[in-house]
């Protein structure tokens, strides 16, 4: 899949594809990243805060973050309109945050 989507594996271990362009299949949804940061409960949460996330998307793989646990932890009120889907993974094997938005 990576292939045909010009893409490669964000780590060798986790199937999550990145890539420069989108690209249309009906076996992905395409996400553009707009922060990568290192897992951090208390980043996450200011960083909500800033940018006035009223709706958290929370996706995983590789992780053993529970979704519904960090949204209670990050978004106990939510305040704001904004929307953001956060990827809790691995990057070349440390815990990772990719922040972003479905490409539409």
């Amino acid at each position: 899949m990576a292939e045909e989507l010009e893409g490669g594996l964000i780590d060798p271990t986790i199937a999550y594809i990145t890539a420069d362009e989108a690209h249309d299949t009906p076996y992905a949804t395409a996400y553009e990243i707009t922060d990568q940061l290192p897992f951090s409960v208390k980043k996450l949460k200011a960083l909500l805060r800033a940018r006035e996330v009223g709706v958290l998307t929370v996706k995983k793989r590789g992780s053993a973050v529970e979704p519904e646990e960090l949204r209670r932890k990050t978004l106990p009120k939510p305040h704001g309109t904004a929307s953001l889907t956060v990827f809790l993974t691995r990057v070349a094997g440390a815990p990772t945050m990719l922040l972003g938005h479905p490409v539409r």
